[in-house]
Formats: structure tokens, C-alpha cells, sequence
């Protein structure tokens, strides 16, 4: 275990627009997929192979966690390895590209048309892979990979093999290619997007922006090893398991993925304890909450590795409600509240600290737009996959509507915070304060 770290301070010649750009993006993309669930009460009822869920899917998948995890890694890869990225330029072109891609691969599923479906794909597995070249040849000739380092690492391979499965599906859809069927081959997909690129950027950027808002130590040895080597051997187990319909395969590989992010959940479980800082404000509280719901997802999908949701498909949908919606979705909506704040509070008063009133970091927060997008997010999302489980469209209906709620909330928090970065007369007056941390 090593000691707290210093909370960063971003390079002078780092962009604090890129990776703005970025969350402003998936936060819109959050909106417009929780603003859809209310109408799919019916559908979500029933089986998840439907045109409507996959467009919803990936709206969520791409459009909201992609980006955003692309969007925190531009802020974050200077901190974590201490170097320039390789390009924003590239970075910056790649953003309309994926957006492009997203936005017709969507369509193409909302209205049940494959043809062109694979042009669509071509662009987010375009811009995908940029994002793998520049942060790859940002990591190039390293002297010290960290635990974080490594987990960006594996979540960069398993970022391209997501691009390649999707891209084999979008050619080949409406053939029998696969082993176990078209059934297998989306789940297959959903996990190795799931457990091979967010998981492993979860787990890793975790290990150093917790210790660094919690005060609490990173994690080290033998645990460190664990969540790795658990990743990294489970899940290509458990996608190869899922494709040919071996539970040889399917099962050692959930067991090991299952360790991991067991050791990853106990990890931040001791973090907490062992904070310095005693207040936990509503972000930490979104992440913190986003790591409990790893316990209900991880139960649901043992169980259905297992076979006893054999014949019911609406319980993986509850299980990816979980997964997405609960661990991922409030993961990254938590860090969204301690990321962007950082990001406006250093573009525009840190220059003018010390010789002018600026607020406090803590002060571009609006935390009652926060606790009303906790609590109608938490609420609404257990609800879901309850509701989701049961077959009840009313209940459905009623818990999206929640979700919605707590995706605008969330969306006017960010938004007001953004709006320190408009001309100082279109915003009001400033509070005199001097920077802290939140």
C-alpha cells in the first residue's frame, strides 16, 4: 500500500476543452438515453434481442460511457503518466467522427434497418481505434508502469477486440457465423465491451483518483495482482465460453472476473475507512454507491452463468441494468461531478488566484441538483431492474421516469458548473474564496 496522492495539478499546456468536449457529449448522451426508457415499458418487459433496446444499448455503451471514459483518459493520462498525450489534435477529430458513427449506428437499430448498419460501426470503430493509437503512444517507453498504467493498458486491448467483434456483427448480420448463434455472439459482445474495456478503466483510474478524493491509500501487492490477472485471463474465458456454449470455459472465467472485482469493491470498501477526509460529497457518494451495486449485478450474472436464468431473458436485461446502470453508469456519473469542476476551476481561476475574489473548488458544485440526481438515479435504476425482472410495464414505465429525473438533475449540475466558463458578465457575479479542494 502506498500513501494518499497529491491531488493533481493540471499541465499548463494540457486542454482542459478536449476533455470538456468529451463529457459534455456523453452527459447529453446520458440524457437522451434515459429520456427514451419511459416509452419502452413493453419492450423492456420482454426479450432483449429487440432493435429498440440495442439502439438503446448503445447509446448508453457508446455514446455515454465511451465517450466519457475517453473523455476522463484526456485529463487523466498527463496526471497518471506524468507526459503530454501523443496528439489532441487527433483526439479532437476523432470526437465528430465517433459522434457520426454513434449517431448512425443508433439509427440504423431504432428503425430496424441493417443495411448501412456496418458503414456506421466503421466510423466508431475508427475513432475507437484512434483513441487506442493515441494513448498507446502516450504509455510508449514508460519507466514506471503503475497498477493504473497497466489497467489502461488491458482496457486498450480489450477496446480494440470490442471494435472488431462489433464490426464482424454489423457484416455479418442475418448469417449463421457464429458457434452458438446470433444470441451468443451479442452476448459474447456485451461482455468483452463490458468486462474487457470498461472494467478494466474502471478498476484502474479508481485506484488513482479515490486515494486522491478520499485521502486513503492506493492499492498495491497481491490485490493489485488479483484484479489484473483476473481480468485479464477471465474475461477472454468468458467471452470464448459464451461463444461456443462451454461452461468449461464460462465458469472459471466468471470466477475469476468475479475475484477481481470482489478484491476491487474490498479495496474501496478499506479506502473509506481509512479516509482522512471525513465529508463525502455527492460525486464520491455516486462512486461509492456505483461500487455497492457490483454486488447484486455480480450475484444475477453468477446466476445466469450458471443456467438458472436459462428461458428467462428479461433477467439479463435486469443484469445489464445493473452492470450499466448501477456500477457503470453511477461510477462514471460520480467522477463527472469531481472531473469537471477540476477541469473549469483550473481553466479559468487558477490564472487569477491570489490576485482577485475567485470561488472555491467546492463552489462551482450545485449540490442540490446533485442530491436530487442521486436520489432519483439510485432509486430509479434498483427500480428498473426489479421492475425489468418482474415483467411489470407499469413499474417499468414508473422507475424510467426516475431515471430520467436523476439524468436531468445530474445534466443541470454539470451544466451550471459549465457555465463558469462562459465570459464572466454572462454569469454573474463571483464569490470572494480562495481555491480548495473538494
Amino acid at each position: 500500500m502506498t500513501a494518499p496522492a497529491p491531488a493533481p495539478r493540471p499541465d499548463r499546456g494540457h486542454s482542459v476543452t478536449l476533455p470538456v468536449a468529451y463529457l459534455a457529449v456523453a452527459t447529453a448522451a446520458f440524457v437522451l438515453a434515459a429520456l427514451g426508457l419511459p416509452g419502452l415499458g413493453g419492450v423492456l418487459a420482454g426479450h432483449y434481442y429487440q432493435p429498440r433496446l440495442l439502439a438503446l444499448t448503445h447509446v448508453a455503451a457508446l455514446g455515454w460511457m465511451t465517450l466519457a471514459i475517453m473523455g476522463a483518459s484526456y485529463q487523466l493520462i498527463p496526471v497518471v503518466v506524468e507526459r503530454r498525450l501523443w496528439s489532441e489534435r487527433l483526439a479532437r477529430y476523432q470526437l465528430p467522427v465517433l459522434a457520426a458513427g454513434v449517431i448512425g449506428m443508433v439509427g440504423h437499430f431504432w428503425a430496424g434497418r441493417w443495411t448501412g448498419l456496418a458503414w456506421a460501426a466503421g466510423l466508431v470503430g475508427l475513432g475507437a481505434l484512434a483513441h487506442v493509437l493515441n494513448v498507446a503512444l502516450s504509455l510508449r517507453g514508460l519507466a514506471r508502469w503503475t497498477f493504473t498504467a497497466r489497467g489502461v493498458l488491458l482496457a486498450l486491448g480489450g477496446l480494440t477486440l470490442t471494435v472488431a467483434f462489433g464490426l464482424t456483427l454489423a457484416a455479418t448480420h442475418g448469417r449463421d457465423v457464429f458457434p452458438g448463434g446470433v444470441l451468443s455472439a451479442v452476448q459474447a459482445h456485451f461482455h468483452l465491451a463490458l468486462l474487457g474495456w470498461i472494467a478494466p478503466t474502471i478498476v484502474g483510474v479508481a485506484a488513482r483518483v479515490y486515494p486522491m478524493f478520499l485521502l486513503a491509500p492506493e492499492p498495491g501487492g497481491f490485490g493489485a495482482r488479483v484484479q489484473l490477472w483476473g481480468l485479464g485471463l477471465g474475461v477472454p474465458a468468458v467471452v470464448a465460453g459464451l461463444l461456443v456454449g462451454q461452461a468449461a470455459l464460462l465458469l472459471p472465467g466468471a470466477a475469476a472476473v468475479a475475484l477481481a472485482l470482489g478484491v476491487h469493491a474490498a479495496w474501496v470498501v478499506r479506502a473509506v475507512r481509512s479516509r482522512k477526509r471525513p465529508a463525502l460529497d455527492w460525486g464520491l457518494r455516486f462512486a461509492l454507491t456505483g461500487t455497492a451495486a457490483l454486488a447484486p449485478a455480480a450475484a444475477l450474472g453468477t446466476a445466469l452463468a450458471l443456467g438458472s436464468g436459462r428461458g428467462l431473458p428479461r433477467l439479463a436485461t435486469a443484469y445489464a441494468v445493473l452492470a450499466l446502470g448501477g456500477w457503470v453508469s453511477l461510477t462514471i456519473a460520480g467522477m463527472l461531478l469531481k472531473i469537471v469542476p477540476f477541469l473549469v476551476w483550473y481553466r479559468v481561476y487558477a490564472p487569477r488566484a491570489g490576485r482577485e475574489p475567485v470561488p472555491t473548488l467546492a463552489g462551482l458544485a450545485w449540490p442540490a441538483a446533485e442530491r436530487l440526481a442521486y436520489g432519483f438515479l439510485t432509486a430509479g435504476i434498483l427500480g428498473l431492474a426489479l421492475a425489468i425482472a418482474a415483467g411489470a410495464p407499469p413499474a417499468i414505465t414508473a422507475a424510467s421516469g426516475a431515471v430520467a429525473a436523476g439524468a436531468l438533475a445530474l445534466a443541470a449540475a454539470l451544466g451550471r458548473t459549465l457555465l463558469h466558463l462562459l465570459p464572466r458578465g454572462s454569469r454573474g457575479p463571483v464569490t470572494a474564496a480562495v481555491p480548495a479542494g473538494r
